[in-house]
């Protein structure tokens, strides 16, 4: 019977352990862009600047690539497995 009561108080014990781990973290309504915004805000930044400068950089960075001749066939070639 001790061994039972061992039992069942290890099981609940547990599971209270399981319940403390898995909680549910509240949601808040703020994203992290907006958390992101605000700290640079208190920091002293423009952000709206900071933004406009983002879009500028990432529009003056466009790079067309171009490979003339296609992938290159033996770049995930394994020369090991390949017969003679």
């Amino acid at each position: 019977m001790a061994s039972k009561a061992l039992l069942l108080f290890v099981v609940v014990i547990f599971l209270l352990v399981i319940g403390m781990e898995g909680r549910i973290l509240w949601d808040n309504s703020k994203s992290k862009d907006s958390e992101s915004n605000d700290l640079l805000r208190r920091l002293g930044y423009n952000v709206s600047e900071l933004k406009r400068i983002g879009r500028e950089l990432s529009v003056r960075n466009e790079v067309d690539r171009f490979s003339p001749g296609g992938p290159d066939p033996q770049h995930h070639s394994y020369p090991f497995l390949s017969k003679p």
